[in-house]
């Protein structure tokens, strides 16, 4: 779980195999509570939520680690401004519906109680429907799949025998045009707190045993 720049971040990973793995991530923001047609703070108005799934594949060695990840995600936001590509110029609340596809390498160096990984990851991200709403007149446009660039550092503190960690994690995201309409977070910083459920190590009876005698 981390929170960030961009909202709450929920994410979860789950081995299957010594060397296959799938993740789930969820992501929520809400920048203010005012409703639609509220005169109060419109320009800071901003509301998403987005889910994605994936499938990869990842090695451990003693010191250095890789993963590659392949997924798809559904998302939804809305945001108040000016858009250019509808037929008339005022200021209008926007939301657009969207499906991401990614592709997501990681490089990461372990120690005993740090981390630390690089994340180039890669996102075509293509809305099925972009809207814009005012009190009376509601207009749809389609717009082409974009990609985006989006690299990312993150860090993490290992406790109690790697069971519970800290992270950090810095990123940008960076579109190949410049044609891009909608609005993106460019650059997020985000914090959070986990877990490691698997991988835990019992004592055999007889070991405990002997060690107690």
């Amino acid at each position: 779980m981390q929170f960030g720049t961009n909202g709450l971040d929920l994410q979860a990973a789950v081995a299957v195999t010594n060397n296959l793995a799938v993740m789930g991530n969820y992501s929520y923001g809400n920048r203010n509570t005012d409703t639609l047609y509220d005169n109060s703070n419109k320009e800071n108005f901003h509301k998403h939520k987005f889910y994605e799934g994936a499938i990869g594949y990842y090695r451990n060695d003693d010191m250095f680690c890789f993963e590659i990840f392949l997924g798809y995600g559904r998302g939804e936001g809305t945001s108040y401004g000016h858009y250019s590509l509808f037929s008339t110029s005022e200021d209008r609340f926007v939301t657009g519906k969207y499906d991401r596809y990614f592709i997501q390498p990681s490089f990461g160096i372990k120690k005993k109680f740090i981390s630390v990984a690089f994340t180039p990851r890669f996102s075509m991200v293509d809305f099925s429907e972009f809207s814009a709403s005012s009190s009376s007149t509601p207009e749809t446009v389609n717009l082409e799949p974009k990609m985006f660039v989006e690299p990312a550092v993150t860090a993490r503190f290992n406790f109690l025998d790697n069971r519970f960690f800290a992270s950090i994690q810095i990123g940008v995201s960076t579109p190949l045009a410049d044609n891009v309409i909608f609005d993106y977070e460019p650059f997020n910083v985000s914090t959070g707190l986990g877990f490691r459920l698997g991988g835990l190590r019992w004592k055999k009876k007889d070991e405990t045993t002997k060690s107690d005698q």
